[in-house]
C-alpha cells in the first residue's frame, strides 16, 4: 500500500514550516528525512499542512504499526526472534564464542555468527559481550592451576557439584550448587600467581579479568580469548539527523564505574551517543558533544531496562527509563550525525558494554513526554 499520490505545491498545501503540535515528522505521508508523499520539494519533520493525519507508515510502507510502540517509527530492530538478525543490522566478531541453548545445553557459534542466549530456558536476548581471556590453561581437566593475575578484579567461575579454593594472589572458595549449574565469584586479587585447587565435580572452569562474568571459554592446554560481538545498524533514510527519539531495551552485565555505551554513532573513540549508562551513577544518559543529559533513575545489572531518549535542533535532549518522569537538559545543538550506529560497544575497550539487546526504535520526530513514558 502507498501513500505517494497526486502532490501540490506548498502554497496550495498552507505548508509551514512551524507545525506546532501536528508536525510533519508525525504524519503519514512525511518520508524521512525531508520529504512528503503530498507535498512537492522539501519539508521539515517539524512543519505541517493541510494533509496532516496521524496515521503513520512503517519503514517500507503499509499503515501497520507494532502494537504498543508510538506512531511513525522508521526503524524497529526485534532481536527476541532466536537465530533472525534483524534487516538492516550487520554483525561480526573475530572468534567463536559459547552460548546456552533452549535446552541449557552449551553451544558453540562461529565467527562472526551471532548469538541468541537463554536462562532457564527463557530468551533474554542477542548477547553482546566485550573481549575476555580465560586465563585457565586447561577449562575442562582443571585440578589445580597457577595463573599470573595483577592488582585488578577477576571473576571465577564453573559448572557442578566441585569447590575451587583460591591461594597465593586472592584467598576463598567457590562452591558449586548442582551438575548443569554455573556458580560466580568476583573478587580483588594482589599482583602475583593466582593458584586454584580443585575438589569434587568442576567442570568448564573459567577465571577472566572483569567485574563480571561472561560466557564460557573453552581452552586446552593454553589461555584463549573471545573477541568482541559488534552488532552496527545500517544508516539510512530512516534517521533524521535534526529531530528524533531513540528507544532501547536491554540487559547489562556492568557493574563497574566506566560510563558503558547502549547505542554510539559507529566509528572509534569518544562519540556521539544516544543511549549510555553512566557507571558512577548508574543512571541513563545520551550525549552529542557537550553536557551529556542524565537520568536520575538508576540501571540495575541483570535485569531488563528500557530507555527511551529524544533530540532536537534547538538543543535539547531528553530521556525516561522504565517509564520514569521525563528529563531535559540543554545539549549541543544540531542533534546526531546521519551514519551507522554500534550496539553495546565503541572504540574505547573501557566504555564498551556486555548484556542481552532486546530491540530497539527509532522515530524521526520528537516523541511526547507520554508517548515517552508509555
Amino acid at each position: 500500500m502507498s501513500f505517494v499520490v497526486h502532490r501540490v505545491t506548498k502554497s496550495a498545501a498552507r505548508y509551514t514550516d512551524a507545525g506546532g503540535r501536528e508536525k510533519c515528522g508525525y504524519c503519514r505521508f512525511f518520508v524521512p528525512p525531508r520529504s512528503c508523499g503530498k507535498v512537492i520539494g522539501p519539508v521539515s519533520p517539524a512543519g505541517w499542512c493541510k494533509h496532516f493525519s496521524r496515521q503513520m507508515v512503517s519503514q517500507f510502507g503499509g499503515s501497520t504499526v507494532t502494537s504498543g510502540i508510538p506512531a511513525g517509527a522508521t526503524l524497529a530492530l526485534d532481536f527476541m526472534s532466536s537465530g533472525t538478525m534483524p534487516a538492516g543490522v550487520t554483525f561480526s566478531r573475530a572468534s567463536t564464542g559459547t552460548y546456552t541453548d533452549s535446552t541449557g545445553t552449551i553451544q558453540t557459534a562461529a565467527i562472526n555468527a551471532p548469538r541468541w542466549d537463554y536462562v532457564g530456558g527463557v530468551l533474554r536476548g542477542l548477547l553482546i559481550e566485550e573481549a575476555r581471556t580465560n586465563l585457565f590453561l586447561n577449562s575442562a581437566t582443571l585440578v589445580t592451576q597457577g595463573v599470573t593475575v595483577t592488582a585488578t578484579a577477576y571473576t571465577l567461575s564453573f559448572y557442578g557439584t566441585g569447590t575451587i579454593t583460591k591461594s597465593g594472589a586472592a584467598t576463598g572458595a567457590l562452591v558449586g550448587t548442582g551438575a548443569g549449574q554455573r556458580v560466580s565469584q568476583t573478587f580483588t586479587a594482589t599482583a602475583g600467581t593466582l593458584t586454584c585447587t580443585v575438589t569434587g565435580s568442576v567442570t568448564n572452569a573459567q577465571v577472566e579479568a572483569g567485574s563480571f562474568i561472561t560466557s564460557w571459554i573453552p581452552t586446552t592446554g593454553t589461555s584463549a580469548s573471545r573477541a568482541l560481538d559488534a552488532p552496527v545498524i545500517s544508516g539510512g533514510a530512516w534517521f533524521s539527523p535534526t529531530f528524533g527519539s531513540w528507544r532501547a531495551e536491554f540487559i547489562k552485565f556492568d557493574v563497574d564505574t566506566n560510563p558503558r555505551r547502549i547505542l554510539q554513532i559507529n566509528s572509534v573513540g569518544n562519540n556521539p551517543t544516544p543511549v549510555f549508562v553512566d557507571g558512577a551513577p548508574g543512571v541513563a544518559g545520551q550525549w552529542n558533544g557537550g553536557t551529556p543529559v542524565e537520568d536520575v533513575v538508576v540501571v540495575a545489572p541483570n535485569v531488563v531496562t528500557k530507555v527511551t531518549t529524544t533530540y532536537d535542533n534547538p538543543g535539547t535532549g531528553r530521556i525516561s527509563t522504565n517509564g520514569s518522569a521525563v528529563v531535559s537538559g540543554v545539549m549541543v545543538p544540531g542533534g546526531y550525525p546521519a551514519g551507522g550506529y554500534a550496539i553495546f560497544q565503541t572504540g574505547t575497550p573501557t566504555q564498551s558494554s556486555s548484556g542481552y539487546i532486546r530491540n530497539i526504535t527509532y522515530w524521526p520526530r520528537v516523541l511526547t513526554d507520554a508517548e515517552m513514558r508509555s
